[in-house]
């Protein structure tokens, strides 16, 4: 009778521990393949459809960049994804840059963010960045896509929008996708993680 007590005591004290565990953020070790942004050899990506002087000639093959994101679970089947501090340069289009999480569901996340700038009165610059991470799944081993998009507009108003050398550093419209692999990384209840390692 005593040792039934003793194995129902451990199945419990078991079921609250995997309760107590459910929750827990995933934590994963992400390499990212940055290649299709640092070789960006897109006309269009740049000002004035000018590809800087020996841009088509870099290469790069087998260079990954290396994070730590974590994905914890927010109300109902929101989720929420911290890449730490990232900024991606998409040749001469306005920079993107995250610095807060990402919300979203279903292993997508996405943001987007929109700044109009009116200058002087004479004219308005307009800045569309957008970033979606997509995981395939939660495995332990995820694979997914970073899709990124920079725009640039500039809205006539009472004079012309200024062009040529006159146009700002990031008047220029780019998007680009990477794709990463992702290792999970098994953690404790009190796992602290730190999102720019």
């Amino acid at each position: 009778m005593r040792s039934m007590k003793l194995v129902a005591l451990g199945a419990l004290s078991l079921l609250s521990l995997a309760g107590c565990l459910q929750g827990q953020p995933r934590l994963y070790r992400v390499a990212v393949d940055a290649t299709p942004v640092r070789t960006i050899a897109v006309p269009s990506c740049f000002r004035n459809n000018n590809l800087p002087a020996g841009r088509g000639n870099i290469t790069e093959q087998n260079y990954r960049s290396e994070d730590e994101w974590v994905i914890w679970n927010g109300t109902d089947q929101t989720e929420y994804l911290d890449l730490g501090t990232q900024i991606f340069n998409l040749g001469d289009a306005p920079t993107i840059r995250v610095s807060d999480l990402i919300e979203g569901t279903d292993k997508t996340f996405s943001a987007l963010r929109n700044e109009q700038k009116p200058i002087a009165d004479q004219y308005t610059e307009a800045r569309q960045t957008q970033i979606s991470v997509k995981f395939n799944d939660y495995s332990a081993v995820p694979v997914g896509t970073i899709a990124l998009n920079a725009q640039y507009a500039c809205i006539k108003g009472r004079a012309d929008c200024p062009v040529g050398d006159a146009s700002p550093q990031d008047a220029a419209s780019c998007s680009s996708s990477l794709n990463f692999v992702a290792r999970r990384i098994d953690v404790q209840q009190m796992t602290a993680y730190n999102n720019n390692p």
